[in-house]
């Protein structure tokens, strides 16, 4: 008999509604419930959590958060007990209160966090070269209007109207200024050199119709380059929907045939 694998999604954006679509559609997938702060319409109340504090009893194999960064810090007691969690709200572990009481709390319980690549590419290729790696740079390019100005006082959308450099620093910096945009950045950033000897660079094009990022990475002896260019709507771009399927996938081992290392 073929295993059910349980889902809960803490949030109902544009991912967690792709990714409520992708286990409707599975079989091997059970969507057990969807946190959101108040009632919705378009969901069926069955399905629907408004008390965080619920979620400790409703354990399921992976809880996917998709919320938002500052929402991140409560969520550890109320799933790690009894529950996997995925974050995509990476730019949250900038805190390092956050990164550490999740991970005290997933030792505690015997759970596991996990933090997909998402819109990124080759995070398993950094974690396997950590150890030699001398230098890791992200580069972004976007429009303006992809990109979400309510955290930071030093730039507006309105101001960017040819293509400006709007960061270059540490991967943490950029993610405090933009962290709804740049959680894969994060991830890149946690997977090798750490989020303050990874750097990034933020371009805004008011001309661009995709989302940028080019990875560049170096070490004794090797010279690594990722590229992905992705159409985008939103702050999301679409090939991130497929690329955290594919994670809650290989998290949960729903897929036989071969195992790609």
């Amino acid at each position: 008999m073929t295993q059910t694998h349980s889902i809960g999604l803490l949030g109902y954006g544009r991912i967690c509604r792709a990714l409520a679509d992708y286990v409707e559609r599975d079989p091997a997938f059970e969507l057990a419930y969807v946190y959101v702060r108040s009632p919705r319409d378009d969901l069926p109340t069955d399905r629907q959590v408004t008390d965080l504090a619920e979620l400790s009893d409703r354990p399921v194999d992976l809880v996917v958060e998709g919320a938002a960064p500052e929402a991140v810090a409560g969520l550890g007691d109320a799933v790690l007990p009894t529950s996997d969690l995925m974050l995509l709200s990476g730019s949250a572990l900038v805190d390092p209160d956050v990164e550490e009481g999740l991970e005290r709390l997933a030792d505690e319980h015997g759970t596991a966090v996990y933090l997909p690549h998402a819109a990124l590419l080759g995070v398993d290729g950094l974690v396997d070269a950590r150890s030699e790696l001398e230098s890791v740079d992200i580069e972004a390019t976007k429009a303006p209007s992809h990109l979400d100005f309510d955290y930071t006082d030093e730039w507006d959308e309105e101001a960017v109207t040819e293509r400006t450099v709007l960061y270059e620093g540490p991967v943490r910096g950029l993610c405090r200024m933009f962290p709804r945009n740049f959680n894969s950045h994060a991830a890149v950033a946690l997977a090798s050199l750490g989020l303050d000897d990874t750097r990034s660079r933020l371009v805004a094009d008011p001309d661009a119709d995709s989302a940028l990022h080019v990875i560049s990475a170096s070490g004794e002896g090797f010279d690594l380059e990722i590229t992905r260019d992705s159409a985008i709507e939103g702050v999301t771009g679409d090939y991130t929907l497929v690329s955290i399927w594919g994670s809650i996938r290989r998290v949960l081992d729903a897929d036989g045939g071969l195992r790609f290392v």
